[in-house]
This record gives structure tokens, C-alpha cells and sequence, in this order.
């Protein structure tokens, strides 16, 4: 006989338990926690603040460029190295993850954006917003496989490690399914009565 729960189970409580102020610039785009290292990634405009994620300590500054507007960040422990990008000027910069300084910068397209990983192919993926294409970057070479064009404007993208990468159509309101092994769009699907998507997850 099995005798099921006396009462509901009460929602979880959550409080603000720490407020790190890491100063300016005052523009913020992504911020990505590493779980491997524990840190926290913040990109502000031309630089990355990079925070201590259990203590909140300050660790450094990656600084991109003095015109440099930066967005997505990527960090491989494995290779010692992270990435982000300069969307203005249409690159991905390379970084040190131990000194933090731009090692170099691979040429990308205009508006780059959102950077992530696909572990099946163990590539380097580079979304660029309004040139509507996603940059596969080898990362043990840093060198430039292909661009997927996914046909219009796009914003956020997540891998499904299994070879396909599912990104917003942000200009046709729909989810882009791209193969990984192809690296060529596979399909287009409309997202009724959403408008300009931007984050996603599976």
C-alpha cells in the first residue's frame, strides 16, 4: 500500500544573497557562468568583466577593443582558451583563459553575436545577428570550416549534440534547424504569434 503526500509541497523560496558591482561600461549583453572554472563571463560593451562565481570576487578584464561592442562568450578549458566576439567590426576575438588577453581575432561576419559549442562535432559556433548566418570555427586551429546561412536575421541558437542546431529566425519569426554534418540550414519552422524570438533552450 502506498500512502501519497499529506499536503502539497511547497514552493521553493528564493532571495537575493550576494550583489557584486563590477563598475562600467554600462552595457550588458550576455552573461554565461563556467561551470568548469566557476566563473562568470559579463560582456559590457567593449570589454568582459570576469567574476569569481562563488565568492563574487572580481578576477579580471578582457578588454576587446576600444570600439569593440561584444556579446556571447565561450569558454574551453580543455584548449586553455575562450571566445568572444566584436560585433561591430564583425569578428571573433580569442582570449587566454588564464591571462585573459586577446590572443587573435578570426574574421567572422558583421553583427556577430551569440557564440556556443557542439561537443558532437567539437566545433566553434558564432551566430551573426543581422547577417543572418552561423561561422563553424575549428577551435584547435582557430580556422574557418563554413557559414551556414540561415535566411534572415538571427539571435540565439542551442545544439541538440546529436548534429543539429536549432537557432531563432529573428526577422521571420521562426526556429532554424541546421545540420551540423551538412552545415546547411535543413529547415525552417514558423513560430505562430511570436515576434523577434531571442532565447531559447532544449
Amino acid at each position: 500500500v502506498f500512502a501519497g503526500p499529506t499536503q502539497a509541497q511547497q514552493s521553493p523560496s528564493y532571495s537575493v544573497t550576494k550583489t557584486v558591482p563590477i563598475g562600467a561600461p554600462d552595457r550588458w549583453d550576455y552573461v554565461v557562468f563556467d561551470p568548469v572554472s566557476g566563473r562568470v563571463y559579463v560582456a559590457q560593451g567593449n570589454i568582459i568583466s570576469v567574476v569569481d562565481g562563488h565568492s563574487g570576487t572580481p578576477i579580471g578584464t578582457i578588454t576587446v577593443g576600444p570600439a569593440a561592442v561584444t556579446h556571447g562568450i565561450l569558454a574551453l578549458n580543455d584548449l586553455g582558451k575562450g571566445y568572444t566576439d566584436d560585433g561591430k567590426a564583425g569578428l571573433v576575438m580569442v582570449f587566454d583563459l588564464k591571462t585573459l588577453k586577446v590572443l587573435h581575432t578570426i574574421k567572422a561576419e558583421p553583427d556577430a553575436d551569440g557564440i556556443t559549442y557542439d561537443a558532437k562535432t567539437g566545433h566553434v559556433l558564432a551566430i551573426t545577428g543581422d547577417s543572418g548566418k552561423v561561422v563553424v570555427i575549428d577551435p584547435k586551429t582557430d580556422k574557418v570550416l563554413a557559414e551556414i546561412d540561415g535566411g534572415g536575421p538571427l539571435e540565439f541558437g542551442v545544439s541538440d549534440e546529436k548534429g543539429k542546431f536549432y537557432v531563432d529566425g529573428e526577422d521571420k519569426n521562426e526556429i532554424v534547424r541546421m545540420d551540423l554534418a551538412s552545415n546547411k540550414a535543413d529547415a525552417h519552422w514558423p513560430l505562430t504569434g511570436c515576434k523577434t524570438p531571442h532565447g531559447l533552450a532544449l
